[in-house]
């Protein structure tokens, strides 16, 4: 026998919603989406319904923020850390009966030694058993982790012998422990859309004007990631961003965001579909949209176009408050 549902158990969700969030493969973004639904659209709440960490929530929410499916992230108070998280003190003795009983921790140091290229101190082995141990991440999961920082390092540097120290790992570790990415199912996704980012960051940086290779930090990031998973092309970015400098003088994140979220709920995916969407309807006796004389819109219909954007996120903005 199916459950009664009463008016106030049945949520509603509009099919753009659904389409966004189906499209951008996010489930933790998708859960946000639904305990935002479900407590009201109360941020607090549903946060603390998710019960999830700060590093775990700061992501779907940024990501949701990029889909303009929720507020800024700033908006929402972060969860308090748990006083008792601090992980224990493991001694030398400790990590020797470790290295003497457990294979699986005794491989995961020779296979780090290998991939870092030198021999652990007895500081590395600390961290190292922290993540093995008090984290209860598997091996396999460990060196993914490991791996993927030292992509990232060398890629920042720009130098190919750059190795972080096992600290930053570490931190990663606990980030991720946070993410939920605690399986190798869950790691390899979680880097591949990682990956994703990585190759097109600079292509998006340097279509925004960044003349020197950087990089991206933390917000920029987080747009970036959103553009990649609404899968903008560098040229529609570009657009965006040079009506963004046009009506702001300099970049401005949000407002190119606003543009790209806009021109992808239409369905616009190229600049020219985007300028035909634009173009107003052929008038009789007037040359047809299309025509080199139509190529470029006038001043004045730029600026009609900036300010109905304007009014819409306005409306917008006010309708989810």
């Amino acid at each position: 026998m199916s459950a009664l549902l009463l008016p106030n158990e049945i949520l509603s969700m509009s099919a753009q919603a659904a389409r966004l969030l189906v499209e951008s493969g996010d489930g933790d973004g998708a859960l946000l989406y639904l305990a935002l639904l479900e407590r009201g659209g109360d941020p607090a709440q549903a946060a603390a319904a998710l019960r999830w960490g700060e590093e775990r929530l700061a992501p779907a929410w940024a990501r949701l923020s990029a889909l303009g499916l929720a507020q800024p992230r700033d908006s929402v108070s972060a969860p308090v850390p748990r006083e008792d998280s601090r992980p224990p003190e493991y001694g030398r003795a400790e990590i020797a009966a470790a290295m003497e009983r457990e294979p699986g921790f005794r491989g995961l140091c020779r296979e780090l030694e290998g991939l870092l290229g030198r021999v652990l101190s007895d500081s590395d082995l600390r961290c190292l058993y922290t993540m093995y141990d008090y984290l209860a991440l598997p091996a396999e999961v460990i060196l993914l982790l490991a791996g993927w920082c030292v992509r990232r390092d060398r890629r920042q540097k720009n130098n190919p012998a750059a190795s972080p120290r096992l600290p930053q790992i570490q931190k990663e570790a606990f980030r991720w422990k946070r993410l939920g990415v605690d399986t190798l199912e869950r790691a390899e996704d979680y880097l591949r859309r990682e990956e994703q980012v990585d190759g097109r960051e600079w292509e998006i940086l340097s279509s925004l004007g960044v003349a020197e290779r950087r990089p991206a930090v933390g917000r920029e990031r987080e747009y970036i990631a959103g553009w990649v998973d609404m899968g903008l092309s560098v040229e529609l970015i570009r657009m965006a961003y040079e009506r963004t400098v046009y009506k702001k003088g300099a970049m401005n994140w949000p407002y190119a965001n606003k543009i790209l979220q806009s021109w992808h709920a239409a369905g616009f995916r190229t600049p020219q579909q985007v300028e035909a969407g634009d173009r107003p309807p052929a008038r009789p006796g007037r040359p047809a949209p299309g025509r080199p004389q139509d190529v470029q819109p006038t001043q004045e219909r730029i600026d009609k176009n900036n300010s109905r954007l304007d009014e819409f996120w306005e409306k917008q903005e006010k309708g989810r408050g």
